[in-house]
Formats: structure tokens, C-alpha cells, sequence
């Protein structure tokens, strides 16, 4: 449905805009985990495939690395479903 279709069901053109709003904020900030998600899981992929040198320092480099992963997965599953809550209420507006 489009933003106009939803005026003219009545829908508080307000929220409808924040609701947009929020969409658009929420997949800019999951577009922006998963390319830190990739950035880390990259490193620590060249962390492991790199010749043993200081053994102690490349473990917690890589733990770093993994909690950072980690920490990141979170986020992204913390914004999908957040993301799909902001696209159902948009749905609900405009039913």
C-alpha cells in the first residue's frame, strides 16, 4: 500500500512518517552491522590462515575478534526483529 493509499484510509499521516522514519534508520543500522559482522569474521578468517608468530598475542587478538563477532550477531538479530516489528505496525496503519 502506498503512503497515499494509507492517507486516504484514514491513517495519522504522523505516524505513518515516523514509522517510514524508523524503518529506513533501523536497515541503515543493520546494512552497517553486517558490514562490520563480515569486516570481523574477514579478520579473524587472515588471523588463522597467518603463519603462528607470537602465539599469545594472535589468541587474544582472535578472542577480541570473536567476542566483537559476537557482540555484532546480536545486534543484527536485535534489529531484524525490530525491523519486522516497524513493518508490521506500518502494515497495521495501513489496514
Amino acid at each position: 500500500m502506498t503512503y497515499s493509499q494509507r492517507l486516504s484510509d484514514g491513517a495519522n499521516s504522523s505516524d505513518i512518517i515516523y514509522l517510514e522514519h524508523q524503518i529506513h534508520t533501523t536497515k541503515e543500522e543493520l546494512r552497517i552491522a553486517l558490514e562490520k559482522q563480515e569486516t570481523y569474521e574477514r579478520k579473524l578468517s587472515e588471523l588463522k590462515s597467518t603463519p603462528i608468530g607470537d602465539a599469545s598475542k594472535d589468541s587474544s587478538d582472535e578472542q577480541v575478534l570473536m567476542e566483537k563477532a559476537s557482540q555484532t550477531q546480536n545486534c543484527i538479530e536485535t534489529l531484524s526483529a525490530q525491523l519486522e516489528q516497524l513493518q508490521e505496525a506500518l502494515a497495521k496503519l495501513g489496514d
